[in-house]
């Protein structure tokens, strides 16, 4: 789902600085740049749907519609075919409608006569809903995501609300704009020493913890940063963080199209974490708790040469637990109902998800749905699809501990799971009991 459509500028493809817009594909900005795979694709839609009844954005009222993206790409490829198909001397005698449909941009607005509108473009959430439920295995984010790759390294078209998020990437290495060095305030906010690494990670070291920019900068996030390293300091698990050597992955600039900022990131992440020893056959593991984080280090730095063994933290917390270096404490007879928030990156965008054994799931616990989030952190005036994820697990009498972005919610009156429709107003829900993350912990595992 996560892999980049083939012709594009990639980690493989000709030098940024060397390349020639007249000569290597950027993306894909006419039919004619999709692979064999992307006309396949176009041939074999049966038109049943199932994407757009589970695309967030077409569920929240956005204009995507995943079908009708594949849709009109087939209607146009198959209209431009017979241009595509003849000879320069051929084309000039060609019917005014092909001509008409060959002059066409496959990204423009209706007065444009575009194939495909921006707004469709930049509505998609890159949750995975749409390849996940295709029954021909149709992949269309990696079209979406090459049509933005285009967009935006040679036409520079993009919604103006990333400028400011792909300029704070590019200077300071985190959506925000703030400093490097703020990066390592929350290690001064614990009652124990959290190694920073500086060169070569020490021999004593098991765990190099990746952070992430939320994980490190963000208010709310950084609760969740001190519960993991806490409990990993309970467990007597040897970690240590890269602090202001760390920088954003880049994963946000790959979703938005920006290929370049993304290229820039992760090569020196992977610089830094190479320097740091923390390399595949090393010894030593890479945990993330960011689910983008996960998956960007995990499966697409290897395009770029850094191979690590990335686990995500539920999947450490699960082991300490299996191996007795971490006692959950219940609740005794007191019984909590939780509603947890599996993010789609760790569910979809990954070979192996976390394990998960709940005392009751749903159906709709092994298809998550997107959280409301796009991929790229929205700067503000951003609109976001208003769903709330789907992804949902009912414990009782379970130790509760909440992961990276995962809510608590009970509904009430309701025997079944369920989550809230769009427009539904939060005060139908209860909030469930939060408890002191030292006293409870909810592993998946």
């Amino acid at each position: 789902m996560v892999a980049q459509a083939a012709g594009d500028v990639r980690s493989a493809g000709p030098d940024f600085e060397e390349a020639d817009p007249d000569t290597d594909v950027f993306g894909i900005g006419k039919v004619e740049d999709l692979t064999w795979k992307g006309l396949l694709d176009l041939g074999t839609c049966t038109e049943c749907g199932r994407c757009q009844s589970q695309c967030p954005a077409w569920v929240t009222g956005k204009p995507l519609s995943p079908k009708q993206v594949i849709l009109d790409l087939r209607d146009h490829a198959f209209a431009k075919a017979p241009y595509l198909l003849a000879s320069e001397e051929e084309r000039e005698h060609l019917p005014v409608d092909v001509l008409a449909e060959a002059a066409r941009p496959l990204v423009g607005t209706r007065e444009e006569n575009g194939v495909i509108d921006p707004d469709v473009l930049w509505s998609c959430t890159n949750c995975g809903a749409c390849v996940e439920e295709c029954p021909v295995d149709i992949e269309h984010i990696d079209h979406i995501n090459g049509m933005r790759r285009h967009q935006v390294l040679v036409e520079s078209a993009f919604p103006t609300e990333a400028t400011t998020m792909l300029n704070n990437l590019e200077r300071r290495g985190n959506p925000w704009g703030m400093a490097e060095d703020k990066r390592g305030d929350w290690i001064g906010e614990l009652d124990f020493e959290v190694p920073v690494v500086d060169g070569q990670i020490g021999d004593e070291v098991e765990y190099l913890f990746w952070v992430g920019c939320a994980g490190a900068l963000e208010d709310r996030a950084k609760k969740t940063t001190k519960a993991i390293a806490e409990l990993l300091h309970t467990a007597g698990v040897t970690f240590a963080v890269l602090g202001p050597a760390e920088a954003c992955t880049g994963d946000p600039a790959r979703r938005l199209g920006n290929e370049f900022v993304f290229n820039m990131l992760a090569q020196q992440n992977i610089e830094t974490l190479n320097e740091a020893g923390a390399g595949r056959g090393s010894g030593r593991k890479v945990v993330a708790s960011c689910p983008h984080c996960f998956n960007t280090i995990s499966r697409e730095y290897p395009q770029l040469g850094g191979d690590y063994e990335v686990i995500h933290h539920t999947q450490l917390l699960a082991r300490l637990v299996e191996e007795g270096r971490l006692t959950p404490v219940t609740a005794g007879d007191e019984k909590i109902t939780a509603r947890i928030a599996w993010s789609c990156w760790v569910t979809r965008s990954t070979p192996r998800r976390p394990p998960a054994r709940p005392s009751s799931r749903s159906r709709s616990s092994t298809s998550p749905s997107c959280s409301s989030g796009r991929s790229a952190p929205a700067p503000p005036g951003v609109r976001r699809p208003e769903l709330k994820c789907s992804q949902t697990l009912f414990i009782q009498n379970g130790p509760l501990v909440p992961p990276t972005g995962w809510t608590w919610r009970a509904p009430r009156g309701h025997r079944r799971p369920r989550f809230p429709r769009a427009g539904e107003l939060a005060s139908r829900w209860e909030s469930a009991r939060l408890v002191p993350h030292k006293d409870f912990l909810l592993l998946p595992g």
